[in-house]
């Protein structure tokens, strides 16, 4: 018996056929009462079978909802149900006329849910959740197939991310490693090889304007809250409010169906702040909000943190403070541009190549499992050459090298830098200490191994927590959220939530922008219905085997279910193979193919339209 399998069982197919509601609830009753009552422990084993029957009580099995109602209809508070209490109480809360009732009904509505379905020509609307480079891809896509999109903004402009953020923030990759699919760099369009934020900002912005796709975006719109339509009808509730001082009034519209593109750097900034923090007098920021160089001008600045925004940070405050200097629990491997001051990067990491000389994906064939297995020692020579190359071309010294391989480590904190941070360090403008802050002082802060750092300046660079509270929390709970994230069929659906999909915000690779437009463009077939996906078991089933992959040798991280980051051209195949389009891009061309790099142009025929040409 597999329980990938099972059949889902439809609620339209009762077996209590010709009877009425209380018959149904009596029955129900007798089914699991122990002489004559209902203790607790049955009331859970009930609660299963009423949740199976009435679509509208199928929130029961979530277990505050669960004890709300016993208290409710436990009327003589025994801690006992007798039929009276069970048949009536459950009665009232299917047709609520009480207020207790009613507000309980209310309660347990805003989680009930249509059944998961794999067929979507109902779509007719779409709301889109972010004006990022996946929100606007995704809208660009949907309106191909005659989909109305509507994109919800909180802020003035479209970019997301790229909109504003730290001080000097640009892209790590050249141009040609971030751009649209369907939409090069114009000739005309003047930036650096490696681009400022501000020349990706005015990318998008034209991305935006040549599709047509800002009178598709509500600026200024905050969303608040999105609720299924209820157990009968397919779609979703969008509440939001305008960001306009004085303007707060709620709104709502629904739509047929829902996208979550609000990116990887959501909302709120982790800020782990160490004891002590009121009683500091200087300035506590994190990286997002250091927006401006200046704002170290003339103080002793610490950063905390040893991803890519924290390094940059550093930079930037070395450049106009007194001190700046990095506190780092564990280092990551810095990668060059260059290979060897000669050979760029991309032909290393973007490739087939170097692809395959990753931790093998879990679902290849036998032939491919045996050649990893049996080249293994050839890739971790490979590898510890590749760290003495990078160690050489940093000069990192002996107590910066990170804990973990290369081949592990670029899947939690992958960095491509140029040689600014070095010089820095060799000339003593930035000082990097490994350990943590333990405690502030008035004046600074101390470490955990005692040594006290002078600070007028705190900078955190140390990520964004994710958050779902948008979705009730019984729908969270469906979501299956999980403490390395948020698992989904393709980095896009959840299994057991219908008609809604996360379009860039649940997946990261070394090419974002180019994930996110193969993203919309499975999504666009899958509601066009040239392709579907898998049952929910099937699809539990995928996710299980992925989840499983990941934690045996990806570092531990409340991020580990969207990374994919290096193994992009893997994630990239599987999409393709879905939408029964050509893995292999480069072919006929098999030098090519195995060590050429890969960027947006050799996907370019999957988003040819009359429009793009």
């Amino acid at each position: 018996w597999n329980v990938y399998d099972e059949p889902v069982l439809k609620r339209d197919n009762s077996k209590y056929v010709g009877q009425s509601e209380k018959e149904v609830l009596a029955e129900i009753f007798l089914q699991h009462a122990i002489d004559g009552a209902l203790p607790v422990t049955p009331w859970y084993s009930a609660a299963q079978s009423l949740s199976r029957e009435f679509a509208e009580l199928q929130s029961l099995l979530n277990p505050a909802i669960l004890g709300r109602v016993f208290q409710m209809i436990d009327s003589d508070h025994d801690g006992i149900l007798n039929e009276d209490e069970f048949v009536n109480g459950l009665y009232e809360l299917l047709h609520p006329t009480t207020k207790q009732g009613m507000t309980l009904a209310a309660r347990i509505a805003k989680a009930n849910l249509v059944q998961v379905s794999n067929e979507f020509s109902h779509v007719k609307t779409v709301a889109i959740l972010g004006a990022g480079v996946a929100g606007l891809q995704t809208a660009r896509q949907l309106q191909e197939i005659g989909i109305a999109c509507t994109i919800f903004e909180k802020e003035e402009e479209v970019g997301g991310v790229w909109r504003k953020n730290y001080a000097d923030f640009g892209l790590q990759v050249p141009k040609e490693l971030f751009e649209f699919p369907d939409f090069p760099y114009p000739e005309n369009f003047k930036c650096e090889d490696f681009p400022t934020g501000s020349e990706v900002q005015d990318y998008i912005v034209m991305y935006s304007k040549t599709f047509g796709l800002r009178d598709k975006v509500r600026f200024k719109t905050f969303v608040t809250e999105v609720k299924p339509l209820g157990s009968q009808q397919r779609g979703w509730q969008v509440e939001f409010h305008s960001t306009e001082q004085g303007d707060r009034t709620k709104k709502s519209e629904t739509f047929d169906f829902l996208v979550i593109a609000t990116g990887m750097y959501g909302w709120p900034p982790h800020v782990p702040l160490a004891r002590g923090s009121q009683k500091f007098q200087g300035q506590i920021l994190h990286s997002c909000t250091f927006t401006d160089r200046t704002q170290a001008a003339g103080k002793k600045v610490v950063i905390v943190g040893g991803g890519k925004s924290a390094i940059d940070n550093a930079v930037s405050a070395a450049k106009e403070g007194v001190s700046s200097t990095l506190v780092c629990r564990s280092w990551h491997w810095p990668v060059p541009r260059l290979l060897l001051n000669a050979v760029p990067f991309k032909y290393g990491t973007y490739s087939r190549f170097g692809h395959w000389m990753l931790q093998p994906y879990y679902a290849e064939g036998p032939v491919a499992r045996w050649f990893h297995g049996t080249c293994a020692p050839v890739k971790w020579i490979w590898w510890r050459v590749v760290e003495l190359m990078f160690r050489g071309q940093f000069q990192i010294p002996s107590n910066m090298v990170p804990q973990d391989g290369i081949d592990t480590d670029l899947f939690s904190g992958g960095q491509i830098l140029n040689y600014e941070f070095r010089d820095m360090l060799q000339d003593g403008k930035i000082k990097a200490l490994s350990g943590a802050i333990d405690k502030f002082t008035e004046t600074g802060v101390i470490l955990t191994d005692g040594t006290e750092l002078p600070a007028d300046l705190v900078i955190y660079g140390t990520g964004f927590a994710k958050n779902y509270d948008i979705f009730d929390k019984v729908i969270q709970e469906k979501l299956a959220i999980r403490k390395d994230g948020l698992y989904l069929y393709r980095n896009i659906i959840p299994p057991n939530v219908p008609d809604v999909a996360f379009i860039g915000s649940e997946v990261s690779t070394f090419n974002n922008i180019l994930t996110h437009a193969v993203q919309a463009k499975w999504l666009s077939k899958l509601l066009k219905g040239e392709m579907k996906i898998p049952a929910p078991g099937a699809m539990d089933k995928v996710i299980e085997h992925e989840r499983a992959w990941k934690r045996s040798w990806m570092p531990p991280m409340s991020s580990r279910a969207c990374i994919w980051q290096l193994h992009m051209m893997k994630y990239h195949d599987n999409l393709l193979t879905d939408m029964k389009e050509a893995r292999f891009r480069k072919m006929p061309n098999c030098f090519g193919e195995i060590l050429m790099p890969y960027t947006a142009a050799d996907y370019r025929s999957l988003f040819t339209s009359s429009r793009s040409q």
